[in-house]
């Protein structure tokens, strides 16, 4: 072998630890975790409308299987309610109020991830449990599903005829 060859190989073999350790590390509980609490943070905002999380601002929060989805909804709905009548992120309708009380996270299998959160709404009181299905996309963590106690999956919902 060459010298320049077995500098080349030396290269790009360095180049794939370097990016697999990136990836390991973006893949990382703690990353997921951080994802959950900022998307939750927006519903600290002074805007009377809250966080838009199924409008143009869904490719942000969801994987591209599941804004499909909920497109689809909003397209077959034809500006009446659809399947989807609230916001899936809080498992609500009004989010006034909301505090993100835990999260935990389990990592799974090929670049994917469980969260179960626990939602505060002060003006009932009560409290709601939500499990997030992530995956890791070049972006970086996406919601691909959700499960709460009245919806056992937002994706098998939308999958629903209207």
């Amino acid at each position: 072998m060459t010298r320049r060859r077995a500098s080349r190989t030396l290269g790009i073999a360095l180049a794939i630890v370097f990016f697999t350790q990136q990836l390991a590390f973006a893949q990382s509980e703690k990353d997921a975790e951080s994802f959950i609490r900022v998307t939750y943070k927006k519903y600290d905002t002074k805007s009377l409308a809250g966080p838009d999380f199924t409008g143009r601002n869904a490719s942000a929060v969801f994987s591209p299987s599941l804004v499909k989805l909920i497109r689809r909804d909003q397209k077959e709905a034809r500006g009446e309610v659809g399947r989807l009548d609230g916001d899936p992120i809080c498992d609500c309708q009004d989010a006034d109020g909301l505090k993100l009380t835990e999260v935990r996270v389990a990592m799974g299998p090929e670049s994917k991830a469980t969260a179960f959160v626990t939602l505060l709404f002060p003006s009932d009181a009560s409290a709601r449990d939500l499990q997030l299905n992530l995956v890791w996309l070049a972006q970086g963590w996406r919601i691909d599903d959700i499960h709460t106690k009245e919806t056992p999956s937002l994706r098998q919902l939308l999958l629903k005829p209207l």
